[in-house]
């Protein structure tokens, strides 16, 4: 039996449907045979190379450098990597299924209905995803224990689940800190929208270009807006470089003031302005937030949007 022209039957795994799609791989929904090897879950995510990719010797080395990393990550909010294996000539991971979508697509659905996500459902996806960074900032590349940063942080690598969790995904182009911008065929990884400005000039990345992207998604969350996309790339990467942040409060008047100073501090232009970790951004989002009487964000509520949006036609 095949699905979108490709084989069902992985052995292990059974192929049920196509949920995502990307300029590498494809996501399916498939049915384990064997639970026990996933935490008793019986549904996984199938994250499988495209034909265009396998062509291309660059590709297939960015997917097995991915799953070589993955498989070894182990967080509450980063997405579990099981395992990884290649069928004929197509190459597979087997990942944890998240029964939600990517904050892109939620984001996505409430702007064309006019909303945003609640403020407090916006506190929660930070701290799920700024808790990931802290680990994924932790942990060591090698035998020199270089320190990794994920490098592509955007609302299409965050899943959040119908139950409210926040998970980090998508580690193809994690590098070792002190690294210039990985490129494949002299293009630039990831979605300029959301690049650091040192990773838009080729320079060297830390930990703190992690926090630059992370800054964008929490300035687009509580704005209900886009921050640096324009219409022509160029554009985009201009404004990244040149264009200042106006206030989250300027377009959501009733935001904490110390959500303005926090915006601000993310998305300083030199990484020595910005926070130096994950960890203290968080620490300071959760100090703003409980004085507001948010406390570390509404998971609940944040499920209950992401429910909404996505059943939303």
């Amino acid at each position: 039996m095949t699905l979108s022209g490709i084989e069902t039957d992985l052995g292990d795994y059974t192929l049920l449907e196509r949920i995502a799609v990307g300029g590498m791989a494809e996501v399916y929904l498939a049915a384990a045979h064997d639970p026990s090897a996933h935490g008793g879950a019986d549904k996984v995510a199938v994250k499988r190379l495209l034909p265009s990719g396998r062509a291309d010797q660059a590709f297939v080395d960015l997917f097995l450098d991915e799953a070589k990393l993955s498989v070894k990550l182990r967080h509450p909010n980063i997405v579990r990597t099981f395992k990884a294996f290649k069928k004929g000539l197509d190459y597979y991971m087997i990942q944890e299924f998240v029964d939600g979508g990517s904050l892109e697509s939620v984001l996505q659905r409430l702007k064309r209905r006019h909303l945003r996500l609640p403020p407090q459902a916006a506190v929660a996806v930070m701290v799920g995803l700024l808790k990931a960074l802290d680990y994924v900032h932790r942990a060591r590349l090698g035998a020199q224990h270089v320190a990794l940063v994920h490098r592509d942080v955007n609302p299409g690598n965050i899943l959040i689940g119908r139950d409210g969790t926040v998970k980090l995904t998508d580690f193809g182009v994690a590098e070792g800190e002190g690294l210039g911008a990985k490129r494949v065929r002299g293009a630039l990884r990831g979605p300029p929208p959301y690049m650091a400005p040192e990773q838009v000039r080729g320079q060297n990345v830390d930990r703190r270009t992690d926090l630059f992207s992370a800054g964008i998604v929490f300035w687009e969350m509580l704005t209900g807006r886009d921050l640096f996309r324009a219409e022509a790339e160029y554009e985009t990467l201009r404004k990244v470089v040149e264009h200042d942040a106006a206030p989250p409060s300027v377009y959501a008047p009733k935001l904490p003031e110390a959500f303005d100073m926090i915006s601000a501090k993310a998305l300083a232009k030199s990484p020595e302005d910005r926070f130096p970790s994950a960890a203290h951004f968080g620490r300071d989002l959760i100090l703003a937030s409980k004085a507001f009487g948010w406390g570390k964000g509404d998971p609940v509520l944040l499920g209950q949007a992401v429910t909404h949006a996505l059943s939303a036609r």
